[in-house]
Order: structure tokens, then sequence, then C-alpha cells
């Protein structure tokens, strides 16, 4: 089973994601460890990543900031679905 090693139950979502540096994607999944994006944008497995995802909240719109690590790649038709480790994040309010 694929989800058996999982450490955090995963939710289903579509969020857009910027990453730092250039480019940007579409969540799929995401959990309090990890999550799961495709892009366009060429990443490696390894690589570290800083990326923001914009969101609405109650108390008014907040940017979730982040580091993680690339921990695997999938080919999905001419982009490319990756897998990453969460590794800090914080939550702050867009100025």
């Amino acid at each position: 089973m694929k989800d058996a090693h999982r450490i955090e139950p995963r939710e289903q979502v579509t969020l857009s994601l910027q990453l730092i540096g250039g480019g940007n994607g579409v969540i799929r999944d995401i959990s309090a460890s990890g999550l799961y994006f495709e892009t366009d944008s060429e990443q490696q497995v390894g690589s570290l990543i800083d990326f923001e995802i914009e969101l609405d909240t109650p108390g008014g719109p907040m940017k979730f900031k982040a580091q993680g690590q690339i921990v695997r790649i999938e080919p999905q038709g001419g982009r490319s679905g990756v897998g990453v480790k969460l590794l800090a994040s914080r939550l702050v309010p867009v100025e």
C-alpha cells in the first residue's frame, strides 16, 4: 500500500504555489510533514526549495512560507509531480 509509510494524513487540495526564485505549481495534496505539487519548472531530487502559498483565512489573507526538500519527482505528461518534505514553515499576514 503506497500510503502505509506516511507519518501524517494527507488532504487532497488544489492550491497555487509560488516558487521563490521563479516558477509556480499547483498543490495536489498536503499534510503537516509534506506536500505534492505539479509544476512546469525543472526540479531535482534532494534539492531545497522555498515557496509560498497564499491563503484566505477568516482573519484576512495570509501567506504560508516554507522550505522543503524534494524527495521524489514523477513525470506527469510534460509536467513534473514533486514530493516535498517540509523542513521549516511560518504563516505571515499578506502585506
